[in-house]
């Protein structure tokens, strides 16, 4: 019954609402319940009163009033139904003294009748008391006294639905308490109480023995107390915290979990002033508590261990010096957790990073780096409190066996980080503690990654120059071994914001020094060993030039040591390129930003957060000090690029890339030009060699010593060179580089076209001026060489297409768009190619037009004119081919563009009309392809549009339910599947026709049972006179190819056909369903698209290749008919085909989610 008042309405007759719900039941509370509705409602009837709650309310209060000699079951029934009306009564109907005197009378009748009322009416009177008390006069104390103390009593009665129905009743007046005077009185209330039950309390703290109710009574006390605590005042909230401070022993009780939560409250909703002289007395007895961890309940050791983070926070928020003294006492206390259980220990962890993080303020507690402490007043206390800290992790870390565990490592290493310089002063101790620890355990297979990691936090904060003073890397003289060397590593991952001028004056002698002794020893494996560790000092460079402190101070005197290692020393040549492109990339990332200050780039420092950056300012500075040194740096960079084997250039190119994109580009154009020269391929006149002119000036002996394939391998090397160089070229360079690739294509083989490819795709990233004013050059160039054969060429050529594509699309010129034209037109043959074996082809051909589709619509608004539209018309335009090759590899484009954005069938409404007009064709290549589309459509399409494309797709796909063959029937089946889920059967099953209603009722019966797969329902249809023979044969073949691609062999219009029956009979014209409007630019796109087509087909006929009819006519009247032989002859299009290593590229699965 206790549910029933969420469910009556507000609006209608609280009488008639119960008699419905109640009616048919037998039990007796719902008799009585009822019996008295129908009594106040014929009171009220009677006294022509509206059957209202506050009429209901008026009418029970006085029958309750009224009986004499009251009946427990009809006072229980008034009860009930008296606590169902009252929460209906909207507010103020009653009036403070109504209220006031009902809540009068019903607590003496509580009082008077508490011994014969049942539970239920016990919890109907207290329901009723905390709805009347809402009604009181809540400014005026003496009007709410006697319900809050009512109230307040029966909160820790010992019947648990009373209780629970009384705490909730007293919080709910207690969030509604808004005057300070009743709030001040209402709080005593509550202390008053509570100090009636500690006397009892501190006996059972103290005891931590069970004492059954009187254990009892005081826990729901304390429940009462957490219930209240966030509405009780600030004085009676510092109060409490002394009550509980008495609760807080050092051992476990029953008390201790509500009590810590009371802690809580009180902590998190007062104010810190009101409550530090009581928080000092708290942080002892959580500090003793903790203690005794190992003899304390787990939950609540981390409990008390929140509450002293807790606890300084308010010490600290005081403005209370004794937060100073307090902190070490309570990092010590949680510190001593690091070593617990793994949950303990990990939360221990967090709290110490907290406190650290918190209150570790090195304005506060120290002076400065050069004078870190005084011997005078709170500065000596300061310093004193951070140095007791630091003893204890180094008490901690000498305490353990072994190695020490990650929490205690994660927390001095937060500490690490918080001091930055300073602690190389106050952690000193714990920097040779962990040095001894590493050193021990580099003889073994120890793990010590945390330890590492640890002493790495070590180098961020106090740099490395801090750090290798007291633990210094050097050379034993007598036995050649390395000190320390296990630092080196970390040094390599963690050194950041270091300063350049120390790896030049200071590891650079050192790898010296084990140089030069590698060559006094005469054991090969001390000197190896000694020369390994000179490279790995050498090998620093890299990360000290991780955002260094002093770069354009001191990058000069850096470029000659790096110009000396490019030239010198082979194996440096991947250090140097990677720190060159650190030093590049790290500042131009913050000069390109449009914000101020700050950085975009981030170090690989593991776990350690983004490491501050330069400022733009300094960042300026420092491109304009590498800018300064780029000439030599190219010059060395280009000379051990050229010199270089194939596998060790790639590091190589892309920092002469980085250096190129900020240095002057005349003086790259300048190094490209020798480096022409010096191969033989320009002239003195800076003009290129033709290839004839080359090998008739050559001697005969040096013509017959150079090999073609030398020749083109200097190409292909120096094409890889002029690749890294487009980035910051001008216009001038550019030109002398587009030049170089003609020549290229022209003179070389398809290793060397293979860089020019992709050099030229750079170029066309890069310059979108040099792309504009070149497009219909640069589309010529491309369309008239032969179509690639290796995947890596195609990619680079496709991606030239791409760039041109987009720029092409975004003009209104009859040009233009016929190139564009030429450019979709190679794209779909690749798709198609029947020659093409290699999976990768296809899938390029189909990145490129998501590449594209997905520029076009970021890039322009999405109006019926724009350039996507323009793409779509454009593929459209191709439905209209006479191929049935190219038309079906068009339907499959635009299957995967609307797997993309299925907003493209409703801004060009005419798409769906036109590929359903497909379906009335005999092509099966393009059925096929246009039932993949429609699987894919009603597979993305939302209901709401899907709807309305219904009866048009149910009547165009359902006539190729019968033919099994080329998994159409499956197709269908699928298709249907979708549409019935997502428009509901009665939708498809009213605009499917007659004849295919057995086919629909299959798959519904399917849908039902959820045992037959799609393509046993797919031959369900044996009232259907169309049936294939070969059912089962396609059936059990697996799938291997999606629906939106064409089949891996490429076409299949090429294989014998075989009879199938008739199943497109009186089929209806899509065009009747749709209107085919459009605006002058559709129309005038249709028209160019006809135009170009049109053209397509001539050259295919001048060819010599005559189409021929592919099919015959469709047969009629299901009379079995032929289908004709396809011609095996290629189609033949204006632009040539990919080459024959291009595969099937095997697409995920569109039409299925």
């Amino acid at each position: 019954m206790e549910d029933v008042v969420e469910e009556l309405k507000d609006g209608a007759d609280i009488s008639q609402q119960l008699m419905d719900r109640y009616s048919k039941s037998s039990a007796p509370q719902h008799q009585h319940l009822l019996a008295t509705a129908a009594a106040m409602r014929s009171i009220l009837t009677a006294e022509s009163l509206p059957l209202t709650p506050p009429s209901y309310f008026a009418a029970t209060i006085s029958a309750i009033d009224d009986m004499s000699s009251p009946d427990p079951t009809a006072v229980a029934a008034l009860l009930s139904f008296l606590s169902l009306v009252l929460p209906l009564v909207p507010p103020r109907s009653i009036s403070s003294p109504k209220a006031g005197q009902a809540l009068a009378m019903l607590v003496e009748l509580l009082e008077r009748e508490v011994e014969r009322l049942t539970m239920t009416g016990v919890k109907a009177v207290v329901k009723c008391l905390g709805a009347l008390v809402g009604f009181c006069d809540l400014e005026d104390w003496d009007s709410l006294k006697l319900g809050l103390q009512t109230l307040l009593k029966f909160s820790v009665d010992k019947r648990p639905k009373v209780r629970k129905c009384s705490q909730d009743c007293l919080e709910n007046v207690f969030k509604s308490l808004q005057s300070r005077s009743v709030v001040k009185e209402a709080s005593k209330l509550i202390l008053s109480m509570l100090k009636g039950y500690m006397p009892l309390a501190v006996k059972l703290s103290a005891s931590r023995t069970s004492d059954g109710s009187k254990n009892l009574d005081v826990l729901h006390m304390l429940n009462v107390v957490k219930l209240t605590v966030p509405f009780l005042s600030p004085k009676v909230s510092s109060k409490l915290l002394s009550e509980m401070n008495k609760l807080l022993g050092p051992r476990f009780s029953e008390l201790t979990r509500h009590v810590f939560q009371i802690i809580e409250a009180i902590f998190k909703i007062s104010k810190a002033d009101d409550i530090v002289p009581k928080t000092e007395g708290t942080i002892a007895s959580l500090i003793s508590y903790v203690s005794f961890a190992n003899k304390n309940p787990s939950d609540t050791v981390m409990s008390a261990t929140t509450l002293l983070k807790y606890s300084m926070g308010i010490l600290h928020t005081g403005e209370s010096t004794s937060w100073i003294t307090n902190l070490p006492l309570v990092c010590g206390s949680v510190a001593g957790l690091l070593t617990s259980e793994a949950r303990t220990a990990s939360h221990s962890s967090d709290i110490l990073k907290e406190l650290i993080s918190q209150h570790v303020d090195l304005s506060s507690m120290l002076v400065n780096e050069n004078q870190p402490f005084k011997d005078e007043g709170d500065d000596i206390i300061k310093s004193n409190a951070l140095r007791s800290i630091c003893v204890i992790f180094e008490e901690g870390l000498n305490s353990c066996k072994g190695l020490p565990n990650e929490h205690l490592l994660d927390v001095i290493s937060a500490l690490f980080l918080k001091l930055g310089k300073m602690s190389s002063i106050y952690m000193r101790s714990i920097i040779l503690k962990l040095a001894e620890l590493m050193t021990a355990a580099s003889g073994d297979k120890s793990n010590t990654d945390h330890l590492q990691k640890c002493i790495g936090t070590a180098v961020i904060a106090m740099g490395p120059e801090r750090l290798l003073e007291l633990v210094p890397i050097s050379l034993n003289a007598g036995d050649f071994t390395c000190v320390n060397n296990w630092l080196v590593p970390i040094l390599k991952n963690y050194v950041v914001g270091a300063s350049l001028a120390y790896y030049m004056d200071q590891i650079m002698p050192l790898a010296k020094s084990f140089q030069l002794a590698s060559s006094k020893v005469k054991k090969s494996k001390t000197r190896e060993d000694l020369q390994g560790h000179a490279r790995d000092l050498w090998g620093l460079l890299l990360s000290f030039c991780r955002h260094p402190t002093d770069m354009y101070q001191n990058f000069v005197p850096l470029a000659e040591v790096i110009v000396t290692f490019l030239k010198e020393d082979s194996l440096m040549h991947e250090t140097v390129a990677c720190s060159l492109q650190a030093l590049v990339n790290q500042n131009k990332s913050v000069v390109n930003q449009k914000t101020g200050a700050g950085g975009a780039d981030t170090d690989p420092v593991p776990e350690l957060g983004n490491i501050p950056t330069y400022s733009k300012k300094t960042a300026t500075k420092n491109i304009k000090a590498v800018a300064q040194c780029s000439a030599e740096l190219l010059q060395a960079l280009i000379d051990s690029f050229i010199g270089s084997a194939p596998e060790k250039r790639s590091y190589l190119k892309d920092a002469i890339r980085c250096l190129a994109s900020v240095a002057d580009s005349s003086i790259a154009k300048k190094i490209f030009i020798s480096v022409l020269k010096k191969f033989h391929l320009m002239d003195g006149r800076n003009e290129f060699i033709k290839l004839e002119s080359y090998t008739n000036s050559m001697g005969v002996e040096e013509e017959r010593n150079r090999s073609t394939r030398e020749n083109n391998a200097q190409r292909c090397v120096i094409m890889e060179l002029a690749s890294s160089l487009v980035e910051g070229a001008q216009e001038d360079l550019i030109d002398l580089i587009y030049t170089f690739i003609k020549h290229t294509i022209q003179a070389s083989e398809e290793v060397a076209n293979r860089e020019a490819y992709y050099t030229l795709s750079r170029i066309l990233e890069e310059h979108a001026l040099f792309c504009s004013s070149r497009s219909i050059e640069l589309i010529d160039l491309l369309l008239g060489l032969k179509c690639p054969g290796d995947i890596v060429s195609l990619r680079s050529r496709f991606a030239c297409f791409q760039t041109l594509m987009i720029h092409t699309l975004k003009i209104d010129s009859e040009v233009e768009n016929a190139k564009a034209f030429l450019i979709l037109n190679e794209i779909i043959v690749t798709l198609k190619d029947v020659r093409s074996h290699e999976e990768k082809a296809r899938k390029t051909a189909y990145d490129i037009l998501l590449n594209i589709r997905s520029s076009l619509r970021d890039s322009s608004c999405l109006s019926s004119d724009g350039p996507y539209q323009k793409l779509i018309y454009m593929i459209m335009g191709y439905i209209s081919s006479a191929s049935p090759h190219i038309k079906s590899g068009a339907v499959s484009v635009l299957s995967v563009l609307v797997y993309k954005d299925t907003d493209i069938c409703l801004s060009i409404p005419e798409l769906v009309p036109s590929l359903l007009s497909l379906l009335q064709g005999k092509a099966l290549e393009v059925i096929k392809a246009v039932l993949g589309f429609f699987k894919v459509l009603v597979s993305c399409l939302e209901t709401r549009h899907l709807q309305n494309l219904l009866p048009a797709i149910v009547t165009a796909v359902l006539p190729w339910s019968p033919v099994s063959r080329h998994h159409f029937r499956e197709k269908v089946t699928v298709i249907m599947e979708i549409m019935l889920r997502k428009c509901g059967s009665p939708a498809v099953e009213l605009v499917t026709p007659d004849k295919y209603k057995g086919f629909v009722k299959g798959i519904l019966e399917n849908r039902r049972d959820g045992k037959k797969s799609s393509k046993e329902v797919a031959t369900k249809g044996t009232d259907m006179e169309q049936a294939d023979s070969s059912t089962n044969r396609m059936e059990n073949r697996k799938r291997k190819e999606l629906d939106l691609l064409p089949e891996k062999n490429g076409s299949m219009e090429h294989r014998k056909r075989k009879r199938v029956k008739e199943h497109i009979n009186g089929k209806p014209s899509t065009e009747s369903i749709f209107s085919a409007g459009g605006d002058g630019l559709k129309r005038a796109m249709k028209n160019r698209q006809s135009d170009v087509i049109k053209s397509f087909t001539d050259r295919s006929e001048i060819s010599g290749k005559t189409n021929k009819e592919n099919y015959s006519k469709r047969p009629s009247g299901g009379r079995r008919g032929k289908i004709g032989k396809m011609s095996t002859s290629k189609d033949v299009t204006a632009v040539r085909r990919p080459g024959a290593t291009a595969k099937l590229f095997k697409h995920k699965k569109v039409g299925k989610k």
